[in-house]
């Protein structure tokens, strides 16, 4: 691993030394549903459809009973209704008859589950190594010179490649909330404790 990559790094876990969580669920399905809903919206918004889908729907089995429209109209908060809705259903119902997934490539490949989603329910359910690459940790990773691309399927592969798996998840969660707080589309490097290091500082 590069030098300055790694002081970067070291530095960056130094600053947010908690315990991070997005999406506070302990229930695997879920929280499935839950980041299934989050896609091309805000966690806020994926939580407030979650709760209004599950109390009506609170489990796998009902789902898979549900009426696309019903879904849609209760998830409408989240965005994407038409497309999520009976994504939503067809996972619901595969769960409900055969179980929960045991690993990332049978998550995979059920409708709607795209890397991103696979990646969460490995480290938040499977407790498993995890590069979960969404806007904002290629947007950070780039800008720290973690990777040199915007492609999160190629940045998850370099990650994985440069540092060793067991930093990749927490790595996932600081970096990720270093977007969300300081290193935002338009940064805010005249706060970040990292500007004498980033190179892409006041850039």
């Amino acid at each position: 691993m590069d030098k300055t990559v790694n002081t970067i790094w070291n530095y960056l876990e130094k600053i947010y030394p908690e315990r991070i969580s997005f999406i506070d669920e302990k229930d695997p399905w879920r929280f499935l549903i839950t980041v299934m809903l989050s896609a091309s919206t805000t966690d806020k918004q994926a939580v407030k459809a979650a709760s209004a889908l599950f109390s009506r729907y609170p489990d796998p089995a009902s789902v898979a009973c549900a009426s696309v429209a019903d879904v849609e109209a209760l998830i409408k908060s989240a965005g994407l209704s038409k497309t999520k809705a009976p994504r939503i259903i067809a996972v619901s119902r595969y769960i409900a008859e055969k179980g929960l997934p045991s690993d990332a490539e049978e998550l995979i490949a059920l409708p709607g589950i795209g890397e991103k989603t696979a990646e969460c329910y490995k480290e938040h359910v499977l407790h498993l190594p995890s590069v979960i690459c969404d806007t904002h940790f290629v947007r950070v990773a780039k800008r720290l010179g973690f990777t040199d691309t915007d492609d999160r399927s190629k940045a998850a592969a370099e990650i994985r490649e440069r540092f060793p798996e067991d930093v990749w998840s927490r790595m996932s969660m600081v970096v990720n909330l270093h977007g969300r707080v300081i290193c935002r589309p338009r940064p805010l490097c005249s706060q970040c404790q990292l500007s004498s290091l980033c190179p892409s500082a006041n850039v």
